[in-house]
């Protein structure tokens, strides 16, 4: 008879059949030669759990990630969160981050703190890999 060990040795080596095995999340790089970058613009209303939820929902970036690149655009006014070689995928990408900051209404009972009523305004620009 087998330990749990062993059965757990032998899942961990078992090929996946039906379906590619899940990963880890991949880092999305900062800079693509002849590429383009999205940016995250650093504001005073939206809170830092918006920002880093539409990071999330715009990139492949892990909560962690997306964090840590916030906190930088929390402190320097500005953050490099994504890198595409095309920048009509950066533009989309930078879009679908400021779509999802404006359509956010899980932290709606932030807004009076701030006194702000419209949608949450987090702010996200492509630039050229070469600027």
């Amino acid at each position: 008879m087998k330990t749990l060990r062993e059965y757990i040795d032998i899942i961990r080596e078992a090929e996946t059949l039906d379906r590619e095995r899940v990963t880890q999340k991949q880092e999305v790089p900062l800079h693509v030669p002849g590429g383009a970058t999205v940016v995250v613009l650093n504001d005073h209303v939206t809170p830092f759990e918006v920002a880093v939820e539409a990071v999330m929902a715009g990139t492949a970036l892990a909560k962690d990630e997306a964090i840590r690149r916030m906190m930088k655009a929390h402190t320097q006014g500005w953050a490099a969160v994504a890198a595409y070689a095309n920048r009509d995928v950066a533009e989309t990408v930078a879009d679908k981050i400021m779509r999802h900051a404006q359509q956010n209404t899980h932290y709606d009972h932030y807004r009076r703190l701030t006194g702000h009523t419209g949608p949450w305004p987090l702010h996200a620009e492509v630039m050229d890999a070469e600027q």
